[in-house]
């Protein structure tokens, strides 16, 4: 779990008079995935969407999904798959209630590697769907907007 802390009450500068009230607990998503797939890594995985979607129901917060693989295939074909990725979480999340202006998905393909590609394990790491969450819309869009433009020149790029 993260702390996510209301930013625009910090860009008012009244972090000085925050408190743990204003701080909400944001569950991690981290949905792994089958090599060469879009299928859940085990059950595990589709419970941690579901879980997920009750809190943005909840929170009414947003959310950006993104998608992401190992460097086992071109990365033209990880692009690709990475937003299919995305594309599958951000689907059951709505089907699960979450209103569609909440969530975008967003494919990074093999750019933002957290683990080592060149062991099992990390590759296995890096087949991955999670989630950033923000307050607003505004946060959201431009958030997407600084990724696409990060991600641009280095997508189809073998990492």
């Amino acid at each position: 779990m993260k702390k996510l802390i209301a930013s625009s009450i910090i860009g008012l500068g009244l972090a000085s008079s925050l408190s743990a009230a204003d701080c909400i607990m944001v569950p991690d998503l981290n949905v792994e995935f089958k090599n060469d797939s879009t299928v859940y890594m085990n059950n595990e995985e589709r419970q941690e969407v579901v879980e997920f979607a009750k809190f943005l129901k909840k929170s009414g917060l947003y959310a950006i999904v993104e998608g992401h693989t190992s460097k086992f295939a071109s990365a033209m074909y990880n692009y690709d798959l990475s937003q299919r990725r995305a594309v599958k979480v951000r689907t059951e999340l709505i089907a699960l209630g979450v209103n569609p202006k909440q969530i975008k998905g967003m494919g990074f393909g093999e750019s933002s590697p957290l683990y080592d590609n060149n062991t099992e394990i990390g590759a296995q790491k890096n087949r991955r769907v999670i989630a950033e969450v923000f307050n607003n819309s505004s946060e959201l869009i431009s958030y997407a907007s600084s990724e696409k433009a990060r991600i641009s020149k280095i997508k189809y790029q073998e990492q």
